[in-house]
C-alpha cells in the first residue's frame, strides 16, 4: 500500500524527494526527516499536492518558513509540502497573497508603495499562510484585524473563509487548534500611507527587536503565549529565575526569557525538555500554566 502511495505521489508530484532532513528548512535548525517532501512553487501545485495526499489518505504537513514550529527528531510521516507560492496581487487597497509569500519582504515592498495596514508584521519572520494560522501579531494588532478572506482546502475541497469562520483568538485560530485545513492564499485590507513614515516605523521596530531579542541564535521567537498583555510569559520565566537555564543544548535566552534558543548541536528533544522544565518551574513559582505558542509537530 505504501509502495502504491509512493508511486502515485511520484507520478502526481514531479520533484518529490524521499527521506529529506527538515532541519535546514526550520528556524530551529533541528528535527528529523520528512518521509516524502514536495516543494510547491505555485498555489495550483500546493492545492494539487494537498488533494493528492487527501485522496491517498497520506498524512499531510504544510510548512511555510517553519519559524513557529518544533519538529521532532523522529521527523514527520507522510507528505511534507513546503509552501513557496509567493505571488502577490494588488487590487486598489486589497492585497491577495500566496500562503508561501514571506511577510517581511512583501510588507516592506508595500510600505515603499505607500500602502500600510500590515506593518505590525513587517519584522515577524514567516509566511502569510503561517501568519493566518497563528493569527500573528505585535503591538496590539494582528492578522485578524486586516484579513478580508482566505482560500482554504478542507477535506480536499476548496472554500473561501472569512475571519468570522476562523474563530481567531490571541496568536491562534480554528486552523491552529486542529481544523484540518490548508491555507492557499489570503486577502488583506490595506490603507494608504506615507511611504517614508511606514518605512521609518518598520525600521524602528526592527531596531527594537535587535536590542530585545537574541536574533543571532536559532529560535522560533516567543516560545510561550503570553497569559495576558499585563502578564508576559518572559516576566514569569524571569521571575522564576530561569534565564540561562540549560537542558542539553537548549537554553533560556539571557536576553529575552521567552526565547528558548537552540545552541549548536541541540536536538528537538533538548528544546522540548527545556520547555517542560520551564513550564514546571513557572507553575511552581507563580501558579501560572504556560502554553506553547510554538507548534509541536511529530511528537
Amino acid at each position: 500500500e505504501k509502495h502504491d502511495a509512493l508511486t502515485t505521489l511520484q507520478r502526481e508530484l514531479p520533484g518529490l524527494r524521499q527521506t529529506v532532513p527538515l532541519a535546514p528548512y526550520c528556524a530551529y535548525a533541528v528535527g528529523g526527516p520528512a518521509e516524502w517532501l514536495f516543494v510547491a512553487t505555485s498555489t495550483t501545485e500546493l492545492e494539487h499536492a494537498a488533494i493528492v495526499a487527501h485522496e491517498l489518505g497520506v498524512p499531510l504537513t504544510v510548512l511555510g518558513q517553519a519559524t513557529n514550529v518544533l519538529i521532532s527528531d523522529a521527523g514527520l510521516r507522510g507528505l511534507v509540502v513546503l509552501a513557496r507560492n509567493a505571488t502577490t496581487a494588488l487590487d486598489g487597497e486589497l492585497l491577495t497573497v500566496g500562503a508561501g509569500a514571506p511577510c517581511t519582504t512583501v510588507i516592506a515592498d508595500l510600505a515603499q508603495r505607500g500602502l500600510g495596514g500590515l506593518e505590525f508584521a513587517a519584522n515577524i519572520p514567516g509566511s502569510f499562510g503561517g501568519a493566518v494560522v497563528g493569527n500573528a501579531g505585535a503591538y496590539g494588532a494582528s492578522v485578524a484585524d486586516v484579513l478580508v478572506r482566505c482560500e482554504l482546502l478542507i477535506g480536499g475541497r476548496r472554500r473561501t473563509a472569512e475571519p468570522a469562520d476562523l474563530d481567531f483568538s490571541y496568536r491562534s485560530s480554528a486552523l491552529k487548534r486542529g481544523r484540518e485545513a490548508v491555507v492557499l492564499e489570503a486577502t488583506f485590507a490595506l490603507h494608504g500611507g506615507e511611504a517614508s513614515r511606514l518605512l521609518d516605523e518598520i525600521a524602528r521596530d526592527a531596531e527594537l527587536r535587535r536590542r530585545k531579542h537574541p536574533l543571532s541564535c536559532a529560535s522560533c521567537g516567543s516560545y510561550f503565549a503570553n497569559p495576558s498583555r499585563e502578564l508576559p510569559a518572559a516576566r514569569l520565566i524571569e521571575q522564576a529565575g530561569l534565564k540561562g537555564l540549560t537542558v542539553g543544548r537548549a537554553q533560556v535566552s539571557e536576553k529575552h526569557a521567552n526565547f528558548l534558543i537552540a545552541l549548536p548541536g541541540a536536538t528537538a528533544a533538548d528544546i522540548r525538555a527545556l520547555a517542560e522544565e520551564v513550564k514546571r518551574r513557572v507553575f511552581e513559582h507563580s501558579g501560572v500554566q504556560l502554553v506553547e505558542e510554538v507548534r509541536l509537530l511529530g511528537f
